[in-house]
Formats: C-alpha cells, sequence, structure tokens
C-alpha cells in the first residue's frame, strides 16, 4: 500500500485521477482485490468491502484499480442458503429469457425489450410459483402437523399433583394450560390457526428477506444527470431524484435505459404482492377448513365469507400484476383485504364448537388445496400460448423475408421457449422438494395411510398420518425423474464427448502446430547434444520421456492434445444443457397430462413406486447442496463452479419474482459508472479490462445512455472469458442484443464512446466470440488467443496448461492486447471537454481500509458537492 511522506505507514497517499487507469473488474467466484492486482496490501479508494475499489502502485504509465463486487455474491458463507431460492431465481430468470424479432436498429432503441402481454404473462408464471409454495407449506403446516399429528400426539396438560391451593402449578401450570387449550384434540380449530401462524410465518420471513437485501441493493440509486451533468439544475441540491416505479422490462431500450437498475418502488410493490398471495392462500384454505368443520354453524359461515373474500383478494392480484408501474395504494388495499380475511378466518376457526372432528384429512384441505394448486397450473398456459403464437411469428417473418429475396438474421438463441422451460423447471424444483418433505415430515411424526381417510369398517392406527396417493405418487415421480434425466443426459455427453474427442484430435494438433508456427514458437530440436540448454526442451506433441507410455505412441496424438481437444468440445457445447431443460420441461409437461388423465379422467389410483428412495433423495437434495456449497467455499476453483450458476441468475433486477436472490447488478453498474465519471471529470482516462461475469458488468455500465455520451472521451474495453455472446445474446437476446452489443462501439450509444476488444480461448467452456452468424458487431472486436499459448516445456516438469476459462490472466498474450489497448485509448481523443487537468485531479481523503463501512449509510450522502467539484463549481457559478 503506498503511503505519504512521514506517515509511518498508516496513513494512504493522496490517489491521482488523473492520466490512465486500468480497472480490472473480476468475474463469477469473487476474486480477491489482492489476486487481480497481485498486491498483498492495495488500497481501497472507494466503496466499502462488500464491493469497492483498490488501487496498487502504477505501472507501465498507468494506474492500476480493481473493482471488487464479489462481496455481493459470493464471499459470505451465507450465501450458501441462495440455494433454498434456487426455484424463485428460476421463476425470475425466466422473465428475462423472452426473444424478440427486432434485434438492432432504431426500433429497438426506441420501444420496450418486450412486449406487454409477455411481462404480464410472465408475472403470472412467477407468482404461479409461489402460489404453488404456499399452498404445500400451508397444506403441510395446517393438515399433516396441525390437524392430524396435533389429534394423534396432543402435547401434556398440566399436572394435578403440582396444584397448590387450587392453583395449578404456579406459573408452569398457566402455561401448560394454555398449551393444553390450544392444542387440545377436541379443539381443532385452534390447532389450525396455529398452523395458519406456522405458515404466515414462512412467508413472512420471505418478505423480511427480500426487504432487508432491497435496500442494500434496490435502494442504490442509479448515476443521474444530477450527479455528475455539467451545467445540471440545481447542481449545490442533496435531494436525490424521484425514484421510478416502472418495471424495468418495461423501459424503453432494455438496458440502455437511465432508470434500469432504479428497482426500489417495483420490488417493494412486486414483494406486496407475493407476501399478500402468501396470506391469501393461508387465509383461503383456512376458511375453506373452517367452513367444512362448522357446518350449519355461525363459524362455518364466517369461514365461507374468510375464504371468498381471500379468493377475491388473490383475483386482484392477476388484475394487478399487468401494471408495468408500480401502483402502491392497489398494493395496500389488496394486502389490507387479505389480512382482514385471514384474521377473520382466524377467529371462525377458534370460534369452532368443541368437537374432534372426522379422522382423517382436514376437511376442506383437499378441495382447496386442489383449486391452488389447480389455479397455479392453469397460470401456466397464458406464458405457453403466447411463447406458441410469438414463435409462429417469427417463423412467418423468415418466410416473409425468405420469398422476398432478404436475408434472415441468423443469431443463435435458446432454441425453444425460454421464459416457459424456466418457469416449467422452477415448478418442477419447487415441487419436487415440498411433496417430498410433506410425505417425510409425515412419515417423521407417524404411520403414513396413503388416502383420504380410513375406509368403512377399516380399524384406525392410532398414529396414523393421512396423506393423499396422488402426493406420494408425484414426489417419487418428479425426484426420481429428475435424478434419471440427468443421469442419462450427462452419460449420453460424456459418451459423445469421448467419441468427439478422439475423432478430432489429430486436427486439433494440426491446427495447434499450424498457430505456434505463426506465433514464432519454436520447434524442439530433436538433435540437440546432451548437457546444452536445447537438449533440456520437450513438446508437449511428443511422448515424455519418462513415466508410463501407455497409448502415447509416436505419431498419435498425445493425451495432453486429447485434453486440449476435450475443452474444445465443451467449449463449443457447453450450451447444450438447454437439452436438458428442454427433455425435463417435455417430460414434465407429457406426464402431468398422463398423470391427470389417469386420476381425474380414468379414476384410477396414481402409480406408486419408491416413495421412500424418492422422497428421501428430494428432502435431502436443499441441506446438501447448501452443506457442498458452504464446505467448497474457501475453494476458490470449486467456489466459482458452483456459484456460476447463482451469479448469472442474480445478474438482472427482481422485476418478474421478488423473493430470488438479490441482484447485485443493482450496485455494481451504478458504482462502476461513477467511478469511470469521476476519473474523467479529473482528467483521467480508463481503459477496463473485465473477465467473465465481469465483461457483463462493463458491458451494462457503458451501453447506458447518457446525455454526457457526446462529450466523454473514449473508454478502452478489453473482455476476456465474456459470455457475452455465448451465453447472454443466447439466453437473454431481449436484452442482450446483437444491436446492443454492436452499440458499444458506437457513438451514439452508451455513456461516451468505447474500443471494445473481446479476447477468448476455443477452450473456454464460458466465453467466447460475440461476432457469429449475422452479427453486426464490427470485425476487429474478437481476438482468438491460442490455448495452450505454448507446446514447449521442460523435460520432467509439468506440460503446459490448458488455459481454459480461468487462465487469462497469466497469459502473456492477453496482457499485450490490454497494453495495446491502453495505447489505443489514450491515442483516441482528449480528456472531457471541462475537465478539471490542472491540479485537483488528487483524491486527497480516501476510504479508511480499517473500516468495513455501509453502504446504505453512505446512500444518503449527497451525490456530488458543488464545494468540492471544480466542474460543477465552475458550472454553477
Amino acid at each position: 500500500m503506498s503511503t505519504g511522506s512521514g506517515s509511518g505507514g498508516l496513513v494512504p497517499a493522496a490517489v491521482e485521477l488523473g492520466g490512465l487507469t486500468e480497472i480490472r473488474v473480476h468475474g463469477v467466484g469473487g476474486t480477491s482485490p489482492e489476486s487481480l492486482l497481485g498486491d498483498q496490501t492495495p488500497t481501497r479508494i472507494a466503496g466499502d468491502r462488500v464491493a469497492g475499489f483498490y488501487r496498487t502502485t502504477d505501472a507501465g504509465d498507468r494506474h492500476r484499480e480493481a473493482y471488487s463486487w464479489g462481496g455481493l455474491t459470493s464471499r459470505s458463507r451465507m450465501r450458501a442458503l441462495w440455494a433454498l431460492l434456487l426455484p424463485s431465481m428460476l421463476a425470475n430468470m425466466a422473465g428475462w429469457m423472452a426473444r424478440r424479432w427486432v434485434t438492432s436498429g432504431e426500433e429497438e432503441v426506441e420501444r420496450p425489450a418486450t412486449l406487454w402481454v409477455f411481462r404480464w404473462f410472465a408475472r403470472l408464471t412467477a407468482l404461479a410459483l409461489t402460489l404453488s409454495t404456499a399452498a404445500m407449506v400451508t397444506y403441510l403446516a395446517l393438515d399433516v402437523l396441525a390437524y392430524q399429528w396435533g389429534r394423534t400426539e396432543p402435547l401434556p396438560g398440566p399436572d394435578p399433583a403440582a396444584a397448590t391451593d387450587g392453583v395449578q402449578g404456579g406459573i408452569t401450570s398457566w402455561w401448560a394450560q394454555t398449551v393444553e387449550t390450544w392444542t387440545a384434540v377436541d379443539r381443532p380449530g385452534n390447532r389450525i390457526v396455529l398452523g395458519a401462524l406456522a405458515a404466515v410465518l414462512v412467508a413472512a420471513v420471505f418478505a423480511v428477506l427480500a426487504r432487508h437485501s432491497r435496500s442494500s441493493y434496490e435502494s442504490v440509486v442509479p448515476p443521474t444527470p444530477i450527479s455528475a451533468e455539467p451545467g445540471a439544475p440545481d447542481v449545490t441540491s442533496t435531494a436525490l431524484p424521484a425514484p421510478s416505479v416502472r418495471c424495468a422490462a418495461a423501459l424503453d431500450g432494455g438496458l440502455r435505459a437511465a432508470d434500469f437498475w432504479a428497482g426500489l418502488e417495483w420490488h417493494r410493490f412486486l414483494s406486496r404482492i407475493h407476501l399478500t398471495a402468501c396470506l391469501g392462500v393461508v387465509a383461503l384454505m383456512l376458511g375453506w377448513s373452517t367452513a367444512d368443520l362448522g357446518v350449519g354453524t355461525a363459524a362455518g359461515s364466517y369461514g365461507q365469507v374468510a375464504t371468498v373474500a381471500a379468493a377475491a383478494a388473490l383475483l386482484v392480484l392477476l388484475g394487478m400484476l399487468a401494471f408495468d408501474d408500480a401502483q402502491p395504494d392497489l398494493g395496500w388495499i389488496a394486502l389490507t383485504l387479505t389480512t382482514a380475511a385471514l384474521v377473520l378466518a382466524g377467529i371462525a376457526a377458534v370460534s369452532l364448537p368443541a368437537d374432534p372432528g372426522p379422522v382423517g384429512m382436514l376437511p376442506g384441505a383437499r378441495p382447496s388445496l386442489n383449486v391452488v394448486w389447480g389455479v397455479s397450473l392453469v397460470l401456466l398456459v397464458p406464458l405457453a400460448v403466447q411463447q406458441s403464437l410469438a414463435w409462429s411469428y417469427r417463423l412467418w417473418q423468415s418466410r416473409k423475408l425468405r420469398r422476398a429475396g432478404r436475408p434472415v438474421p441468423r443469431l443463435s438463441t435458446f432454441p425453444w421457449a425460454g421464459p416457459f422451460v424456466m418457469n416449467t423447471i422452477a415448478m418442477v424444483v419447487a415441487n419436487t422438494v415440498l411433496l417430498s418433505a410433506i410425505v417425510y415430515v409425515a412419515d417423521l411424526v407417524g404411520t403414513i395411510e396413503w388416502a383420504f381417510a380410513p375406509g368403512p369398517g377399516t380399524r384406525v392406527v392410532a398414529d396414523a398420518v393421512y396423506v393423499p396417493m396422488a402426493i406420494g405418487s408425484l414426489a417419487s415421480i418428479l425426484s426420481l425423474g429428475l435424478i434419471v434425466l440427468v443421469v442419462l443426459f450427462g452419460a449420453a455427453f460424456l459418451v459423445v464427448l469421448r467419441v468427439r474427442t478422439r475423432a478430432n484430435a489429430p486436427a486439433v494438433e494440426a491446427d495447434l502446430r499450424d498457430r505456434y508456427a505463426r506465433a514464432g514458437i519454436p520447434e524442439i530440436e530433436v538433435d540437440a547434444a546432451a548437457g546444452t540448454e536445447a537438449a533440456w526442451w520437450r513438446s508437449a506433441f511428443d511422448p515424455p520421456l519418462f513415466g508410463v507410455r501407455g497409448r502415447q505412441r509416436q505419431g498419435r496424438p498425445t493425451p495432453w492434445v486429447h485434453k486440449v481437444a476435450t475443452m474444445r468440445f465443451v467449449g463449443d457445447h457447453s450450451r447444450a444443457v438447454a437439452i436438458l431443460f428442454i427433455a425435463l420441461t417435455v417430460c414434465a409437461v407429457v406426464g402431468l397430462v398422463l398423470f391427470l388423465n389417469q386420476v381425474l379422467l380414468q379414476h384410477r389410483e396414481p402409480p406408486m413406486f419408491f416413495v421412500g428412495i424418492g422422497t428421501k433423495v428430494a428432502v435431502a437434495f436443499p441441506p446438501l447442496y447448501v452443506l457442498v456449497l458452504t464446505l467448497a467455499w474457501r475453494n476458490e476453483r470449486w467456489r466459482r463452479v458452483l456459484g456460476s450458476l447463482f451469479d448469472v441468475g442474480t445478474f438482472f433486477p427482481r422485476a418478474f419474482h421478488p423473493f430470488a436472490p438479490p441482484a447485485y447488478a443493482e450496485r455494481a453498474v451504478p458504482e462502476l459508472t461513477r467511478r469511470i465519471w469521476r476519473l474523467h471529470d479529473n482528467g483521467g482516462r480508463v481503459v477496463v479490462s473485465a473477465h467473465s461475469q465481469g465483461s457483463v458488468i462493463a458491458a451494462a455500465a457503458v451501453g447506458r445512455t447518457s446525455g454526457r455520451a457526446g462529450q466523454e472521451p473514449a473508454i478502452g474495453v478489453v473482455t476476456f472469458g465474456s459470455p457475452l455472446g455465448k451465453l447472454y445474446r443466447w439466453a437473454f437476446p431481449a436484452l442482450f442484443s446483437d444491436g446492443l452489443l454492436a452499440g458499444l462501439t458506437d457513438d451514439r450509444a452508451g455513456i461516451g464512446p468505447v474500443l471494445w476488444r473481446n479476447v477468448y480461448y476455443a477452450t473456454d467452456y464460458i466465453g467466447g466470440d460475440v461476432r457469429s452468424g449475422s452479427s453486426t458487431i464490427s470485425d476487429g472486436v474478437d481476438v482468438e488467443l491460442v490455448d495452450p499459448p505454448t507446446h514447449r516445456y521442460v523435460v520432467d516438469q509439468p506440460l503446459p496448461r490448458v488455459m481454459s476459462h480461468t487462465g487469462y490472466w497469466y497469459d502473456e498474450a492477453f496482457w499485450r492486447e490490454v497494453d495495446e489497448m491502453c495505447s489505443l485509448t489514450l491515442a483516441t481523443g482528449g480528456p472531457r471537454p471541462g475537465s478539471d487537468v490542472g491540479g485537483g485531479g488528487r483524491d486527497t481523503v480516501p476510504p479508511d481500509p480499517t473500516l468495513s463501512g455501509s453502504y446504505r449509510a453512505q446512500a444518503v450522502i449527497p451525490l456530488v458537492d458543488a464545494t468540492t467539484s471544480p466542474i460543477l463549481r465552475d458550472s454553477a457559478s
């Protein structure tokens, strides 16, 4: 860490803001700033320990900074618990996977990335997941635990021997008497109220977690003209601009929109809707059960009223999701109505006359569960229809172009109805775990009887818990079906991989030899005399001198070549996972149709096989995944592999499902944008070198439309191992469209002109080229480097490493590309007009590196201070 003169090594020196600054942005896995900069003691100059900018000593006539955002996703072991939010994350991600016919041009810039009808239907399918989850949790709490287990195993009452002067054992007896009252066998209404409270508590936990994360992510204000625009009105104002109430998916231009990352109000509104839905399901099932338990009584009538009110509130929610702007008043009205229905249902349940109730399932639980679960399935239909019509429209447009003799756009995208596929997988995963949990808990607290109630003349088992056969059947089919599909896919992929690797190895070797020859890497001197330097060198194309040779015979590709061929095949086919997703969706839809046909139409019993094994495996999967993630969290390599799904799935705002893990880009993109502006305002120039997921953050930052674009100097961007083309344009074509990526190098778009170079290896399983098919991106953007960088190695030393996705940092060829970009950036245009280039470009008070900082506390600090910002001070005067 650089320090000031006479500081004793404790006070950081002033940070130079002028000149050229290279900002390194890491990818998945949360690479530390020490690793990014090769410095064990870098200085934090902005942000906090969660996400901040760090600087080390200068090199190559440029400042070197690292933007370390890993604390937003990967550093804390508690992030492993996000595995429990996987279904909601998939549902939220599904809303961003829409396709569109227009992928470039003015029409794409001036219109929202998605259609209104798609956004509505995508929100409905996300709500379907919430309804289904709430129904399963409520059924487990009300029926299995509160009604059936509470009926067979009531808690012990007060001990009469402990009575003293007529008082039942003092405080202890009072507590025991209260527990006895609420768990008495002849008071089922009291017990199901306790079960409803447990279900409400689960919903409240999700709502509180969403609210807590919202304060750290969505509350971050995106860059606005008031924070950096010269000549902006009222530059001395400390008031933040009015927050945007519009859904990010409905903004014109998509990622280009200035308010795309301003998701605070919309997330608050959407959270209220989903919390209302959870409470509505509890109120509906509690009211329905109360009505059936109290037929002919006032309590039963009140239960019916509560059921109707809850159903009405749920119907209102379906209409509220059609809005693209947050409607807080309507949200409060719906929440109030649902809460009132829940309270009324609870009062009615407590008022039920003393009666143990019938043996078996809780009366009313079966029809209410069928209704909610059926509605959740029906809500998937509108999106399926919309996706089918959209596919037909694209096919019709393609035929029109062919008949007119015009070229048809050819860009690789998710092969089939991505939004519907991901929502279906979310439903399958959630229902697999929850249905299995119901069976597991029922087996834990009693003896499972696969029926709704004991049949006529059937002996009632004392600790029997009656569970519908459909629940056990679906739990086993879903869990075992998931395992079988994954195993079959993995086995098929490995077979194809082995066959194709063996077939491709000779061609890969020839290509490598040609690339090395063109790069000037010398061949090995086969006849070098012993005792010379040349004799120590070997080629990875030849068998090693020592060790077991096996099939490593001269003239055939070595295992090293086979490894390179394997990684190239994986790099070319890493998106084959879509086949698994589509197969799972097709099997789920077909299986559901067959299941409903057998149960509802043919009135046959559901198939029951391996229920015990299937449910135990499904129940064990979430905690096992969390355990593996927790144990592997200290290993950076495993953390990157296991956490990459969540880094991709949590990039976009929570605009479709509010209970998904928070979107780190809500903070990361504004922070990177502000840092670039701050350097520019002090006469600096910037080159961003971004790896993997960091390249997505960089693209979102430089692609954001700003009023400053006309006056900004050129920004250099080097992306490497970037999934922008291979994954994001493929899976999220409406947002990361070819037009957006091509526009990064267009002076009209973004926060300024961009000089872009995309570096990749053919062996990279995540990164790749961005220009393919009929892409409109300029030719000079993609630069492919040979991997491994050399075939030469010293005798008896490790063979040259296959760099793949994580080796760019250690490749000299990559750093030459960065050096060239720095030179090109300095040669293209000068500092920003009006920027402070004389004496003001020093940050004299960097953050104290010993303090953790609190971003939420810093968020209320004024975005600008015209008394200390020379450019704004001059504009204001």
